[in-house]
């Protein structure tokens, strides 16, 4: 009873809140209050359901919770905790990372279960990077599947989404690789059949955030759109009751943080987004309110670890000293400054609200074919097996095993790419041909090729090439799957509090993962190389 009381000095009731964090419905218009005394009462018929609450701590919990921590350590993340391992954290105390005079733990959702209903208080939100849509672009996504199909196209991949989408039912959806050429055809259901509003980002790029909210519920303030991130302002509409949602105007933040080895460029653009909210409320007078911010930073933010995108939202500030570690995919990084002077924020400090609700051992989102390290060392240089690899693609695809005639060259990129006239590789074996008088690509040529491929992070896409080639690809299914964790929600403690995360994957979908038939993302079931991330908030009273 005392961990949910959202008021620790006021033990005697739980509030509206608190009894939403139980999965009890509160009556609008009656007084509704749940004494101690009747608190066993009233939670053991909700005993196995969704939502699930964390309570208080016991001596005998302390341990259980302390061999949960354990054993989810030494498990890799496949999704979701371990069954034995969440279920005793969900018996335990509270995180550790709980901030200011707050006890109410946040509560997880099984994937596939809805977060707790929204009101004047509570509001949820979903950040996904869906995979550039190949409805009129992106036709080469048929290389990120271990298997093809008709899954691979857009009209299969669209109905997973739309179906993903309705389920989640949430206040606010942050999509990141949409495409402006077709926008509205891609993703017009979301408004036409699920009643949201929208805003994508403006500014010239492939690739597009775009942030979505139920148009019943929020209504637009703002919308600055700078480097790779998208700045919505909302405010809520209709409120029936005082709450202290009331005239709150509440920022979120969708980033699609520049890949690849641009620390640097990542914590720029984080500053230019927070920097644009500070400004922004002073403009709208939002400042002299003396509220905190209430801000969410969610997106793909294109890497994981000790980064200065998390050091900069968590404390603050970045300086000189700093050094990002904890990322393999940034490779020949390591020891590299980020910034040369000190860079700060003035919107408050966040917490990464996955971190917080799985206790340290957050869910990976990125479940893609195990090869970074088999293709690249550490160094930036390819490893024998790649280089190995290479030659015999190379052969294969070559009459005499020294240079690829323009008629061969032409036959290989139908071979990787369906047809010519497309792809990078097309581009750069064009320019080859023609520096080598229009007849023929050296394998000094072809080797540099896929050097720049990896070099862009392209191992999905050199990993299919190496496959149509003559089977020469370096994956091995039954290792399981290379797990990374991309996409975050931070949100602003002083203004708002956690109140639940969902898990990004059932128990059915992980097992296929992590076991036989060994599916790695995207695939039949799944149409992005991305897992959705989905959390529900209150305001702070």
């Amino acid at each position: 009873f005392l961990a949910v009381v959202r008021e620790p000095k006021l033990q005697a009731t739980m509030d509206r809140a608190a009894l939403g964090s139980l999965g009890l419905q509160f009556v609008h218009g009656s007084h509704f209050e749940l004494s101690r005394h009747s608190y066993q009462a009233a939670v053991a018929p909700h005993t196995g359901t969704t939502p699930k609450v964390m309570g208080k701590r016991s001596p005998k919990h302390v341990a259980a919770h302390d061999s949960a921590k354990q054993t989810v350590g030494a498990v890799s993340r496949a999704g979701q905790l371990p069954q034995t391992a969440r279920s005793e954290v969900q018996k335990a105390a509270p995180s550790p990372t709980l901030s200011q005079s707050e006890v109410v733990p946040p509560v997880m959702i099984d994937a596939g279960h809805p977060l707790p209903p929204s009101d004047n208080l509570v509001f949820t939100c979903l950040s996904y990077n869906v995979l550039l849509p190949n409805s009129q672009d992106g036709w080469w996504i048929y290389k990120y599947y271990r298997d093809t199909g008709a899954h691979c196209d857009w009209p299969v991949r669209q109905n997973l989404l739309k179906t993903q989408l309705r389920e989640a039912s949430v206040d606010i959806v942050c999509l990141q690789e949409v495409s402006d050429l077709s926008f509205g055809d891609d993703f017009g259901f979301l408004a036409a059949e699920l009643g949201y509003e929208a805003v994508m980002h403006e500014k010239k790029a492939r690739m597009r955030p775009a942030t979505f909210w139920k148009k019943d519920a929020w209504q637009l303030v703002s919308a600055l759109h700078k480097d790779r991130t998208l700045v919505v302002a909302l405010r809520r509409k209709h409120q029936t009751e005082r709450s202290a949602a009331d005239d709150q105007t509440l920022f979120i933040v969708n980033a699609h943080l520049s890949a690849g080895p641009s620390a640097d460029r990542r914590l720029r653009q984080v500053q230019e987004a927070l920097d644009a909210i500070v400004k922004e409320r002073k403009r709208s007078g939002l400042d002299a309110s003396g509220k905190p911010a209430a801000v969410v930073f969610c997106g793909d933010f294109n890497s994981q670890g000790s980064s200065a995108v998390r050091e900069f939202l968590v404390r603050g500030s970045v300086g000189p000293d700093f050094r990002e570690s904890g990322d393999p995919t940034e490779k020949g990084q390591a020891g590299r400054q980020v910034t040369s002077k000190v860079r700060s924020q003035k919107v408050g400090n966040f917490v990464d609200a996955a971190e917080e609700a799985f206790v340290g051992n957050p869910p990976s989102t990125i479940l893609a074919a195990n090869i970074d390290a088999k293709m690249v060392q550490p160094d930036g240089n390819l490893t024998p097996a790649m280089f190995a690899a290479l030659e015999k693609a190379f052969c294969h695809c070559s009459s005499d095993g020294k240079v690829m005639t323009k008629a061969e060259v032409e036959q290989w990129l139908v071979i990787i790419n369906g047809e010519l006239g497309r792809g990078s590789e097309c581009r750069f074996a064009m320019a080859a041909l023609e520096r080598n008088g229009g007849e023929q690509l050296s394998k000094s040529d072809f080797m540099q090729l896929y050097r720049e491929e990896l070099s862009e992070g392209k191992f999905w896409g050199v990993e299919h090439d190496l496959r149509v080639m003559g089977n020469f690809g370096l994956a091995v299914p039954e290792e399981g799957p290379c797990q990374l964790r991309f996409d975050y929600i931070y949100y602003g403690v002083d203004a708002l509090r956690l109140v639940a995360v969902q898990e990004p994957l059932t128990v059915a979908h992980r097992d296929r993962v992590f076991g036989p038939p060994w599916e790695i993302l995207p695939n039949a079931w799944h149409p992005s190389d991305h897992l959705p991330v989905a959390a529900a908030f209150a305001f702070r009273e």
